[in-house]
């Protein structure tokens, strides 16, 4: 895969989250590559040079967090998602500093969450307030 061909980054370590977004972005049109952890996660957005990252935050062998302060220090025009199911102040907090493009919470509506990325890949990323 060269590196402009990748859209979509998944990184989660829930097999189900991988699956479904792989489908539902794959569906769309978009080529996908997913990671099972932030240490996986960082690895291969480094080598892939995807669009845009999708990215829980509670992970083993490196979290979300470090991995998107990691990411978008040496690669910041790649938009990043997090997904988390805890909405703590601080943790947003952690996100917007990071440089991340957004949030959802889990559990996440798929379709709310596809037409976000769509919106953000089409117009090229639009920060949190």
């Amino acid at each position: 895969m060269d590196k402009t061909e990748l859209d979509i980054l998944v990184v989660d370590d829930q097999l189900g989250v991988r699956s479904l977004l792989s489908t539902a972005f794959n569906e769309m049109g978009y080529s996908i590559a997913t990671a099972t952890n932030g240490d996986e996660g960082v690895k291969k957005a480094f080598e892939l040079h995807p669009r845009l990252i999708i990215m829980d935050i509670k992970m083993p062998a490196k979290d979300g967090i470090t991995a998107l302060y990691e990411i978008k220090e040496q690669m910041p025009q790649i938009m990043v998602v997090m997904m988390t199911a805890y909405g703590e102040v601080e943790t947003i907090e952690q996100i917007k500093k990071g440089g991340a493009e957004g949030y959802v919470l889990k559990p996440f509506d798929i379709e709310a969450l596809i037409n976000y990325v769509d919106k953000l890949l089409h117009s090229g990323g639009v920060m949190l307030a």
